[in-house]
């Protein structure tokens, strides 16, 4: 089976994919909107206007302000090269075999950019609810498949299969990347690492000024985290100085030191009044990366980039940009984010060990600190500290027992009368009442009588959690972690965000002898970091997400 399929799989079995994280452009809809093209797929498409979207190695996933973990409303597009030569009809019946929760109904020949591919209705039950949906599936060529899926409660169907036609009409194929993985020895797929050193790139977490034009609007801050105004004109979401006139200074600090290449200044108002930058090394000696003069430009907004060229790594977390607004006498320069781009530290000391001596007294890789041995958090606050929650916790899957099950919740649950099965061995599912409003446990348990999954009702939430560390800055950090090892474990990701998080789903596959857990850290604002953890590392495609609240 390619990558791709086995991604697939995992969207269809557990149906997860739609929450963590629309469409093409040669015809237009009011659904949509930009363009977006996928190399790894070998697609492109227009996004949906509204729906969250992520693409991974040709994975696209978009959902629903509203969706849920469980039963969407969702969007995913998957294409890119197999290692076999495939036809519809086999690829189809790869679809049909994984497909245990979802049915698969009658097919039509559909055409797509002129690619010939087969239509069909899904639909099936999750969760006592009743799930409907459409797949489009084609080999654009005999190596190179393609598949557009969309789900969503029978009862939202309909206007989300607007949406899918809508998206499908807007695809067209061309050739995809190729694709080079590698095995690990549980048969995840990874994308192959490399022995290059690796840059990472990272927004400012915090910042200082000589003065700013307000302690919130126009404050240091506003040059924090990724760019927010977007176009050319006096916005309170940048820094700016106490006056229009003589010069001044912001210092930005990041999380981590690098040994920089970049630096990129977003300039959102009055540009280009910068006349030097400076870089802060570890004991706070600073270090000029550029001086200048303020020049009139044509570009507003502008990004003005800083290449810096060093003999020897000098690691720095923290950028200083001086301005002088008295030459051009135009207005405020207005700086709206400061990108940082580097080699975190031990990362020129891998491209050194291609040579034949290496250096032992050379400093480690800091991700080697990053190991499931970390002590996670146990702050539960409010309503997650209570003895239900806990209970919940305490339930260990593929081994607690039925007969324990009320015991460690410290209440009662009730036989669900479902007839869906998940599982050849499932047995029954009881529901628990987990205390705030429409907030259900669902637990199931095998024939054997031991728990393989536990799940919470989709789109409910602790009341009272919220977390002031789930923000952009640290989605920046850990995905930059990810992308340099693949791998994030729980602990990790745990300590960052300063909780242990709330546990949505917990459930266990025997086929692979896996515990997957889904955990979601909300803050104040209602914005989401999630993480999927396959024995306790998020490997998996997708598995990170940021979203904010819609």
């Amino acid at each position: 089976m390619s990558k791709k399929l086995k991604s697939l799989t995992i969207l269809i079995l557990i149906l997860g994919m739609l929450s963590l994280a629309c469409n093409l452009g040669k015809k237009t809809s009011s659904l949509l909107g930009e363009e977006y093209r996928s190399e790894d797929g070998g697609f492109s498409l227009n996004k949906v206007n509204d729906y969250s979207f992520e693409d991974t190695f040709g994975i696209v996933n978009m959902s629903a302000p509203d969706a849920t973990a469980e039963t969407g409303p969702g969007i995913m597009a998957m294409g890119g090269l197999m290692e076999q030569e495939m036809t519809n009809d086999d690829l189809l019946e790869n679809m049909k075999s994984q497909a245990s929760t979802i049915e698969i109904g009658k097919t039509k020949k559909t055409k797509v950019d002129g690619i010939s591919g087969l239509l069909a209705d899904l639909s099936g039950e999750y969760h006592d609810v009743s799930i409907k949906g459409k797949i489009y599936l084609a080999m654009v060529s005999p190596k190179q498949e393609f598949v557009l899926i969309a789900l969503a409660p029978k009862d939202q169907w309909k206007d989300v299969e607007s949406i899918f036609d809508a998206v499908l009409d807007s695809v067209t194929f061309f050739e995809a990347a190729p694709y080079t993985a590698s095995v690990s020895e549980n048969n995840e797929v990874f994308p192959a690492l490399s022995n290059e050193p690796q840059e990472i790139r990272q927004w400012a977490t915090s910042a200082t000024a000589g003065s700013e034009y307000s302690s919130t609007d126009w404050s240091a801050e506003r040059a924090t985290g990724m760019p927010d105004v977007d176009v050319c004109q006096d916005d309170g979401n940048a820094w700016a100085s106490a006056t229009s006139f003589g010069e001044d200074w912001i210092e930005l600090a990041y999380d981590i030191p690098v040994s920089p290449t970049e630096i990129n200044i977003y300039q959102s108002y009055s540009p280009s009044q910068v006349v030097e930058v400076d870089i802060v090394d570890l004991n706070g000696e600073a270090w000029i990366a550029w001086t200048g003069e303020p020049v009139e430009v044509d570009s507003c907004p502008d990004v003005m980039t800083i290449t810096i060229e060093l003999d020897e790594p000098l690691y720095i977390d923290r950028v200083v940009v001086f301005i002088d607004q008295s030459v051009l006498n135009t207005s405020y320069v207005e700086i709206d984010a400061v990108e940082l781009v580097g080699f975190p530290e031990g990362q020129e000391f891998v491209a050194s060990n291609s040579s034949e001596e290496s250096n032992q007294d050379e400093p480690a890789s800091s991700s080697e600190a990053v190991n499931e041995d970390m002590p996670v958090p146990t702050n539960y606050t409010g309503w997650m500290a209570d003895s239900v929650y806990q209970g919940w916790v305490n339930i260990i899957v593929n081994e607690t027992k039925l007969k324990d099950l009320d015991k460690i919740m410290t209440i009662e649950g009730i036989k669900s009368t479902e007839n869906w099965k998940p599982r050849p061995d499932h047995a029954d599912t009881y529901i628990y009442d987990m205390g705030p409003e429409k907030m259900k446990a669902y637990i199931s348990v095998t024939t054997d009588g031991i728990v393989y999954k536990k799940s919470i009702a989709s789109n409910t939430y602790p009341p009272d959690y919220a977390l002031d560390t789930v923000n952009q800055a640290n989605y920046d950090k850990l995905n930059a972690d990810y992308k340099e090892d693949y791998v994030i474990y729980y602990a990790s990701m745990a300590n960052l965000l300063e909780s242990p998080g709330f546990l949505r789903e917990s459930y266990y596959r025997p086929e692979d002898d896996t515990l997957v857990e889904i955990y979601e850290w909300l803050a104040p604002n209602g914005d989401k970091i999630s993480g999927a953890f396959y024995n306790g590392k998020l490997t998996g495609i997708a598995g990170l997400a940021y979203i904010p609240k819609q």
